[in-house]
């Protein structure tokens, strides 16, 4: 028995026990690279002597320095697939949770097409009745007046800025008109009153068209609501 061979097993031994364990078994590797070297130089020494005795300690210790190394490898690629797997699961869920709250952001951005909802962060509640053509304004343009319903749900009396209320047709903004003979069933004071708490109010606004044939579309939305949130509705010309 010569002291390579004994040194070879002892190390191959060590590093068999500890290649399961993890970090740990990073020095697994060295020391079944070390004990190899040993083990191989144990069966060449007990050859030339002819020990067979020792010859057979240096072969197990060769055997088992390179299992070492196997399981080393082995265990490592498990355990890497393992936390792969783990954090892999995490992001999955990351990703969707964020995905779930992106797509619930999105839903309460979407314009209310209906023609009916809240805006301003459910500060007023809107109602888009009609539009119908009207007389020339001061210019003799041609005209139409919006008429819609809004609800003040503060706790204080509206403030006729905090809302926005925009007309389009053709894909372009309307201006807002100016009458020199206020048309029937026009009130251009109705959109700068104030109104109460819980109260509900009519309001006209005029706008000149450009063109008595193409539908008008309208979008509300909070003049300094970041939300995006808009009550939109399309009106053909009457």
């Amino acid at each position: 028995m010569t002291a390579l061979g004994i040194t070879g097993f002892v190390l191959s031994i060590i590093a068999v026990l500890i290649s399961w364990v993890p970090i740990v078994n990073n020095f697994a590797a060295i020391l079944g690279a070390i004990a190899l070297p040993f083990a191989i130089a144990g069966i060449v020494v007990t050859r030339r002597k002819g020990k067979k005795r020792g010859r057979g300690l240096a072969i197990a210790a060769t055997i088992i320095a390179v299992l070492s190394i196997v399981f080393t490898l082995a265990t490592q690629g498990m355990y890497s697939k393992a936390i792969d797997d783990t954090f892999g699961t995490t992001n999955s869920s990351t990703q969707s949770s964020t995905k779930g709250k992106t797509q619930a952001k999105g839903s309460e951005n979407t314009k209310s097409a209906d023609k009916e909802g809240d805006i301003d962060s459910g500060n007023y509640h809107i109602k888009l009745v009609s539009i119908t053509k009207s007389g020339n304004d001061y210019e003799g343009k041609p005209t139409a007046i919006l008429t819609y319903e809004l609800t003040n749900k503060k706790n204080e009396n509206s403030n006729f800025m905090d809302v926005d209320i925009q007309a389009f047709q053709n894909g372009h903004e309307l201006d807002t008109a100016i009458y020199m003979d206020q048309p029937e069933g026009y009130d251009a004071e109705s959109s700068t009153q104030a109104i109460q708490p819980g109260a509900s109010k009519t309001v006209t606004v005029g706008y000149v068209l450009e063109d008595e044939i193409s539908p008008v579309s309208i979008e509300a939305s909070g003049a300094l609501d970041m939300s995006d949130a808009k009550v939109t509705g399309e009106f053909s010309l009457q």
